[in-house]
């Protein structure tokens, strides 16, 4: 007979039949239009949602494959026990276009990429849930060819997101766990279902599974509500796993790793290491410059140490999520301040260190590390290790910087975030100036540090400036204003008489929405007076100040200033929307990063800071570029190019901007209205030069799957090729030098 869902029938994850028309997680499902793995001659569940292709499998190969000492995991190697210095990449699949639960990475996406991380020095890989047949029958093609250097794998388990407590989760996480375990082995069909993998897993990658990092970033909430519903639960005395004395989320986390030991044992003969997946946020760690007045960060922790091995021949290991920006404590700490490595002070090996203390006697693998190559930063880190902010080289040599300090402090090794640049992902700095969910997909916000950890992006290269969206004739030292845009960028061309000197002095105007013909607006918005005191005729809400070649800054009408709009808090004036104004200051595009915070006690106070984020790079061609290379002058032209967030476009695949207000910027709820396009103006050392008519360029997504731009390639099943847009960052070839540097093997 069949064993359904893993030894377990589960109706709570569908395993009747999934009504179409009320899908668990409505439109997250592409319908999987790329092959999904090898289809199955019939239906092997006989109506079931999953079940197991073998109920008997066989019981071969090694009862433990790999296993851990006190600070690393180990691989059998000619007969030997070697330990492995991690060098790992996460891999979420969020290609443009989708969201993560889409999993729509090709077969050939997978082949090419397995095929860059053994060229770049990648040794490991970590996903966070069950991906397509097609992961795991390329990767097993991959490491068989080979078979003296595989992709060692470190395989998610995912616990579903309801933050109202983890014992709400058991039925669904255990089901995950056989789930997984099975899928791996080559040994599940699972029909179709909408947000997750499904199809007939026939391919064993057991061979290559170095560990289970089980579970997601738990908040600690869910710790405390987990706590309050089971109370009374502070020990488990398991098969495999003990728990004395501790946590009730400690104890059903200990239950969770017995039950996944005891079903690969019983059903394959095997276990590994196992870990579970927590973040500085749930360390195990007092942080003295923390106040629970100000943040949650330290309010509550989870313990991998109060998990004892009974019977785990494979050892267990902490995993965190440690980035050198986040939380707080982890740049204030005056503490960790005072340790440096060879390139300067890092408060990072500070933290790293008493992490380890504290686990001196189990493996501490760093599960997510990196910085984003994105124009926006999130967080200050310490000395120039920031959430954002980072050019596409400087994001490199930060990340061989942090794997150098995880492998100094005794860590396990590390796993950077991430492997590719994903659209989908939210970043709270960005979010109130950008999409919703639904869209966010569709345009790349270069500025959003989350959509930037890639060491391989996504875009269209250099505009096909032969071709302009729109073009405008002018006279003096400017001859001619082109516009284009992509999923990036506003771009602007000036074509000049002759180069800009040192002491020139230009303003680029911005009208970015309003007009007297819109049924939105019964009057132009925007301000009259540019920063240099030239009137025009258009109403601006942006305007780029160059000073020769020396700096480039973008300033926003003091109205629309979104300076703290995340946070709820304007100065006086500032309603985030454009305004009729004539004569009203400007001010740089800035956003604050953090608020005022500190102990409880205030003996330790940390002000509120900003990003200058307006200040942008300027440099003359021929000089040494960069990632964020905003003004580039040229002989006979000017090149500009503006992230589409910086203009408060929030969705220029819908020809959205900001037009919101105080009020609903404190309920998280800011409104958009429809730009009639952008109009530019151009002055130079104090004379306009040229007024254009607006520029309203092609949408697109607007069918999820359907996009309109020049350039793309586009299969009526698949979306756009992907692959063709393919960038590998100049961080990829710098971090692969930082870990040719370090040893794959400890021992």
């Amino acid at each position: 007979m069949l064993i359904l869902c893993g030894f377990v029938a589960l109706s709570a994850l569908g395993c009747e039949d999934i009504d179409p028309q009320n899908p668990p997680i409505p439109n997250n499902d592409p319908g999987d239009p790329l092959d999904a793995g090898t289809p199955a001659a019939s239906d092997p569940c006989k109506g079931a949602q999953i079940c197991r292709l073998d109920e008997s499998p066989e019981k071969s190969g090694t009862r433990v494959p790999f296993k851990t000492n006190e600070d690393f995991l180990m691989v059998r190697k000619g007969g030997n026990w070697r330990s492995i210095f991690i060098k790992g990449v996460n891999l979420g699949v969020g290609v443009p276009g989708t969201r993560a639960g889409h999993l729509a990475a090709t077969r050939e996406q997978y082949a090419h990429w397995f095929d860059l991380m053994t060229k770049n020095g990648v040794n490991a890989l970590r996903i966070y849930t069950l991906h397509y047949p097609r992961f795991y029958e390329e990767l097993a093609k991959h490491n068989k060819k080979h078979a003296d250097n595989p992709i060692y794998l470190l395989q998610g388990i995912w616990l579903d997101e309801q933050f109202k407590g983890l014992d709400l989760l058991t039925e669904d996480f255990d089901f995950n766990i056989r789930e997984m375990v099975d899928c791996t082995r080559g040994n599940c069909h699972i029909n179709h279902r909408y947000g997750r993998a499904y199809g007939t897993f026939e391919t064993d990658v057991s061979q290559w599974i170095l560990g289970w990092v089980i579970g997601r970033e738990v908040n600690p909430e869910e710790i405390e509500r987990t706590n309050e519903h089971l109370n009374d639960r502070t020990s488990f005395a398991g098969k495999h796993i003990s728990v004395t004395d501790a946590q009730p989320s400690e104890v059903w986390w200990g239950e969770r790793v017995d039950y996944l030991i005891e079903y690969e044992l019983e059903g394959y003969g095997q276990t590994r290491p196992i870990s579970v997946s927590s973040w500085p946020t749930l360390d195990p760690l007092d942080h003295t410059t923390e106040g629970s007045i100000y943040t949650s960060e330290d309010i509550q922790s989870f313990d991998m140490l109060e998990l004892k091995p009974v019977d785990a021949p494979g050892g267990l290991f902490a995993t965190f999520h440690a980035y050198p920006y986040y939380p707080d404590f982890i740049v204030d700490d005056p503490g960790f301040r005072e340790h440096s490595d060879a390139e300067g002070p890092n408060s990072y090996i500070g933290y790293l260190l008493d992490l380890k203390s504290h686990y001196a006697k189990m493996p501490l693998f760093i599960g997510e590390v990196g910085v984003p190559s994105s124009w926006g930063s999130a967080h200050w880190g310490h000395k120039d290790m920031n959430h954002g902010g980072h050019t596409e080289v400087e994001q490199g040599k930060v990340n061989g910087r942090l794997f150098r300090s995880v492998y100094d402090t005794n860590g396990a090794g590390a796993a950077v975030f991430a492997w590719i640049d994903e659209w989908w992902k939210p970043t709270w700095i960005a979010d109130a100036r950008g999409s919703g969910e639904e869209r966010r997909p569709f345009w790349h916000n270069i500025c959003a540090p989350e959509q930037n950890y890639g060491l391989i992006a996504y875009d269209l290269g250099e505009p096909d400036w032969a071709n302009p969206g729109k073009s405008t004739e002018s006279s003096g030292f400017v001859t001619r204003v082109s516009t284009v845009a992509d999923t990036q960028f506003f771009h602007v061309r000036l074509n000049t008489r002759s180069a800009l000197s040192g002491s020139d002095k230009m303003v680029v105007a911005f009208d970015t929405y309003g007009s007297k013909d819109s049924p939105q607006f019964d009057k132009e918005l925007g301000e009259s007076v540019l920063p240099n005191g030239v009137t025009t005729q258009n109403r601006n809400e942006f305007a780029l100040v160059i000073n020769g070649s020396e700096s480039a800054e973008l300033m926003v009408t003091f109205a629309y200033d979104s300076k703290r709009i995340w946070h709820g808090s304007p100065i006086e004036g500032q309603v985030y929307h454009s305004t009729q104004t004539d004569g009203a200051p400007w001010n740089l595009v800035t956003w604050m990063n953090s608020q005022a915070h500190g102990s409880n006690d205030k003996e330790f106070w940390f002000e509120e800071t900003f990003h200058e984020i307006g200040k942008l790079k300027i440099r003359r061609a021929g000089d040494p570029a960069t990632s964020h290379d905003a003004v580039v002058i040229y002989d006979d032209h000017i090149d500009i190019r503006i992230p589409w967030t910086l203009l408060s476009v929030t969705d220029p695949s819908r020809l959205e901007v900001l037009h919101s207000s105080p009020n609903a910027a404190r309920k998280g709820r800011n409104s958009r209205a429809i730009t009639r396009g952008i109009a530019i103006g151009v002055t130079y050392n104090g004379q306009l030069l040229v007024e254009t008519d607006r520029y309203i360029w092609d949408t697109w997504g607007e069918n999820e799957n359907i996009y309109d731009i020049p350039g793309f390639e586009f299969d009526e099943e698949v979306g756009p090729d992907w692959m063709k847009y393919e960038r590998i960052k100049p961080t990829m070839q710098i971090f692969k030098e930082a870990l040719d540097a370090l040893p794959d093997w400890v021992d």
